[in-house]
């Protein structure tokens, strides 16, 4: 199967090869995400459109730049990103060291943050307690853990992943797991509030009004991500958290 690339994108990198005899991509050092219609009105948008920054890596260009999880990049050197997919493929095409400025809608608020950018080649180069009483499920069909030193170390969570809560189960069909949720993943915040035990998360979506949705910040398979987790019908909340 054959997929076309873009002129923009192929000139660029045959330029390079021609004169370097080698490519070397650049990155901000973050996870992001694409804001979607369901989960713009937690960061204060009027549209579905940007880059959701979900994670940010310690000492990374992005961090040195003051980037936040929840922050959306919305430009590039004043050209409007979309999506993550664009912004990724507009911070690749630039030269490591080159320094861009990011527009960011952060609490509904725009602020310009000034990026050194640095080469991807740099990560790959590095050398990369609380009790463990369970909660049983409820409205949002989710079992959680205290995190302790024996799942972190079976879970392998990076050192910046300092604190959050282990699902234990997902119950099928329900809110959890209809969002993507499942059995090892971290929930690291509720609605824009960091948690550390399953008290706090317990507590979080206890305080979320029926009906409303709720949002968590998931460490899943090496990254974070947002998740929705859209209300139960009525008549159909499980029994637990």
């Amino acid at each position: 199967m054959g997929f076309a690339i873009p002129t923009q994108i192929a000139r660029p990198v045959v330029d390079t090869l021609l004169k370097d005899g080698k490519i070397e991509h650049a990155r901000i050092g973050v996870g992001i995400n694409d804001v979607t219609p369901e989960n713009a009105t937690f960061f204060h948008l009027d549209n579905a459109s940007g880059a959701l920054v979900s994670q940010v890596e310690p000492d990374s260009p992005g961090a040195k730049a003051g980037l936040k999880v929840g922050d959306v990049i919305t430009e590039l050197n004043g050209k409007k990103m979309e999506n993550s997919g664009q912004l990724q493929a507009a911070i690749s095409a630039q030269r490591p060291g080159s320094k861009v400025t990011l527009g960011v809608m952060r609490d509904g608020k725009s602020v310009n943050l000034p990026v050194t950018l640095e080469s991807i080649n740099k990560k790959s180069d590095e050398t990369a307690s609380n009790s463990g009483e369970s909660r049983g499920k409820a409205r949002w069909g989710v079992g959680l853990e205290n995190l302790n030193a024996d799942l972190r170390e079976q879970l392998q969570l990076p050192s910046d992943v300092k604190s959050g809560v282990v699902v234990t189960n997902v119950q099928p069909g329900s809110p959890a797991d209809n969002a993507g949720i499942s059995r090892g993943d971290v929930i690291l915040e509720v609605n824009r509030k960091p948690v550390q035990s399953a008290d706090d998360v317990k507590r979080e979506l206890g305080n979320v009004p029926a009906g409303k949705d709720a949002m968590v910040l998931i460490w899943s398979n090496g990254g974070s991500s947002f998740r929705v987790m859209h209300a139960a019908e009525p008549g159909s909340e499980q029994n637990g958290d």
